[in-house]
């Protein structure tokens, strides 16, 4: 019975597909898979030939993967996947899409491009030279990215501004750091101010401020080290001699402010006033040694401190319990410390202790106890040795952000330290100060400072280049405003994070905030190319260039010291 039910399936299956009208498939014509031979199938279902025993095994086996290949369910089967891979794309990836749609295209562009050229090149070369290839498919990934955002700028640079006002001659303004959000900031303000913005950053380093409407022309300059200072010098004196610009402000991000304070007299030479002290006084702002001699003698409270020349007088702090209960940091000082700028927090056990550093009379470093309580950093603006402007940062404990606040303790703290430290000549710069309001004593106390641009100035408002420097007399611009902006400016991603982490009706306020309040960081409806190319490229890049970088140390994990502190 079970054999007679087989020969009227495959009968009428047969017979079908044979009477089907206007049917271009082949008629199947088994075989018998032991003898090689066509096999003869009966004409009606109920027959006496040999064929009504059951079928060997492989028969069978060869029916039903003739069954799975026949055209009517593959066409019946793909549908179903399509509509699948639709439903899936529909719910979870539209967003994605919609969000990196720009990416994605550029990706699929450089993927063809480079497919078409490297069929053409000798393959033994290839194989021969891969790092050539890996640099080369760089640059032309990154030529795919700079030549759409160029033209988006030019289009957005002629749409925004008036044709007579890119023809008059205006007041040039130099930066550096054109790969930091506080030199965006700045440049946008100078150029709201109705200067005209030159910014430059070193090789290797993603060009930010390249992409801003507010930036007239960028450069990339070779990093300067203590044995070729020579050499960035001379490639700012080569802007300041093509781009005539009156001003120049070291944000000093980058690198360390040395190096701007030893090109100030030659750029001052040729016309350019430099916002930044002196070789000596930068000396005395960036060493937290001489920081902290000063402050003492001029009876400024401290916190508890010590220096260290050598691994056996940090041991020693270890055998006597000084760093014992408490977070304790360690700061390069010295003149070599100015220019490495490291700064790492020591191990509460000796055991924990890697030393990767060299720790000799030449390069002292210094041991401060971090004593609890509130951290501020402040970006404060400093002309003729007073405070002219200051943006107060509280550091969130537990996200690391910076809240800006208006903090009168600071502020008197500030107005005092430049009152009772005297230099040799009165300074102009942008200083940034740390320091901790102990719990336990009430007091401020510096952990240290930093000749530069912090990241608070981004709570500057468009004012603070008229604080600065006097703002083009061919603008007539609102004179009064607010020198900071209340509430301070947030990152989106950091916002959408901390709302789903932590939903809460203050964070569901600070991301509407964010979103209706124009409180992003980065984007200005004038000048939105920075947001793209911050959050699309130089963001995932930097993701993961740490990643790769807590990868590389934790391979290492015998020879790191300790964690960076930034």
């Amino acid at each position: 019975m079970p054999n007679t039910n087989v020969e009227n399936l495959f009968g009428s299956w047969m017979a079908r597909n044979e009477g089907r009208a206007g049917s271009s498939s082949p008629k199947y014509t088994p075989f018998n898979s032991r003898h090689n031979s066509p096999v003869s199938l009966p004409s009606s279902p109920i027959s006496t030939s040999p064929l009504s025993t059951s079928p060997p095994s492989t028969l069978r086996r060869s029916y039903s993967s003739t069954f799975t290949l026949i055209p009517e369910d593959r066409a019946v089967d793909e549908p179903i996947m399509i509509q699948q891979g639709n439903y899936r794309t529909d719910s979870h990836g539209l967003f994605f899409r919609l969000l990196l749609w720009w990416p994605i295209f550029l990706l699929k562009l450089f993927q063809l491009v480079f497919r078409k050229v490297s069929g053409f090149v000798w393959n033994p070369f290839r194989i021969a030279a891969p790092t050539f290839w890996i640099s080369a498919g760089l640059w032309i990934f990154w030529k795919f990215v700079g030549f759409p955002l160029a033209l988006f700028k030019w289009i957005l640079i002629r749409l925004h501004t008036l044709s007579a006002e890119r023809n008059r001659r205006k007041r040039t303004v130099l930066i550096s750091g054109g790969s930091t959000i506080q030199t965006l900031h700045l440049a946008r303000n100078f150029y709201t101010a109705g200067s005209r913005v030159v910014v430059f950053e070193f090789e290797g380093l993603f060009g930010l401020a390249r992409f801003s409407t507010a930036v007239s022309k960028f450069y990339t300059v070779p990093c300067p080290a203590p044995d070729s200072a020579h050499e960035y010098v001379a490639a700012l004196c080569e802007i300041v001699e093509k781009e005539k610009p009156s001003f120049y402000i070291p944000t000093s991000a980058t690198s360390a402010a040395h190096y701007d304070a030893l090109a100030k007299p030659h750029l001052e030479l040729l016309g350019c006033l430099s916002f930044i002290p002196g070789a000596q006084e930068v000396s005395v702002l960036d060493d937290i040694m001489e920081l902290m001699v000063k402050c003492r003698s001029n009876g400024i409270a401290l916190p508890p401190h010590r220096i260290v020349q050598s691994k056996e007088d940090l041991f020693r702090l270890y055998d006597i319990g000084w760093l014992s209960g408490f977070r304790n940091i360690i700061i390069s000082a010295g003149p070599m410390g100015i220019l490495e700028r490291n700064k790492f927090i020591l191990p509460s056990n000796r055991r924990d202790l890697r030393l990767t550093h060299e720790i000799s009379e030449q390069r002292p470093w210094m041991v401060i106890r971090d004593l609890p309580g509130s951290h501020y950093i402040t970006c404060t603006t400093i002309k003729e040795s007073r405070v002219v402007a200051n943006v107060t940062c509280l550091v969130n404990s537990d996200t690391k952000s910076l809240v800006p606040e208006c903090n009168e303790e600071v502020e008197k703290w500030l107005k005092d330290f430049f009152n009772k430290i005297r230099f040799q000549r009165p300074i102009n710069a942008h200083v940034s100060f740390r320091l901790v309001k102990c719990d336990l004593s009430g007091n401020l106390l510096p952990m240290g400072t930093r000749v530069g641009v912090s990241l608070p100035y981004i709570c500057y408002t468009g004012v603070h280049p008229r604080v600065l420097w006097k703002p083009c007399p061919h603008f007539s611009r609102q004179n009064s405003g607010p020198l900071v902006q209340e509430g301070g400016r947030y990152w989106m991603h950091e916002a959408v994070l901390n709302t789903l982490r932590h939903p809460s009706v203050d964070a569901v306020g600070k991301l509407i905030g964010t979103v209706l309040d124009k409180r992003e960081a980065l984007f200005v409806f004038w000048d939105p190319l920075p947001y793209c190319a911050y959050y699309h490229f130089q963001l995932p890049f930097n993701s993961v260039k740490q990643f790769l970088q807590k990868r590389q140390a934790s391979r290492h994990t015998a020879t790191t010291m300790t964690a960076p502190v930034h």
